[in-house]
């Protein structure tokens, strides 16, 4: 797998019902950051268990609050085996972050 090689891309869905909102923050929902690193967490959790890796999350950051709603994301591979994960709204990189194996389960 080359440093670039698409693994992953989609769309994740921030819904605006979803009970969090009211409270973060009143009248003008944000995505929380917490829940962006999840949804990434989660689509590359059947390549971590086929592989019997775990998760270390490095280096997230968040460039703009997002509104719930609908953003496209891609997941990368790099040489040594991270993931680049990265969060779009529309042309704009809104958020990127690195997956890697946090290494053996005790």
């Amino acid at each position: 797998m080359g440093p670039s090689d698409t693994i992953l891309s989609g769309e994740f869905y921030f819904d605006p019902e979803d009970f969090i909102y009211p409270d973060h923050f009143p009248g003008n929902p944000v995505v929380p950051g917490s829940l962006i690193i999840d949804a990434f967490i989660g689509v590359v959790q059947p390549v971590a268990k086929k592989h019997g890796m775990r998760w270390s999350v490095k280096n997230f950051r968040f460039r703009n609050f997002l509104s719930p709603g609908r953003y496209a994301f891609s997941v990368t591979g790099k040489h040594d085996g991270a993931m680049q994960c990265v969060l779009y709204d529309g042309e704009c990189t809104v958020a990127t972050g690195v997956l890697s194996d946090a290494g053996p389960r005790d």
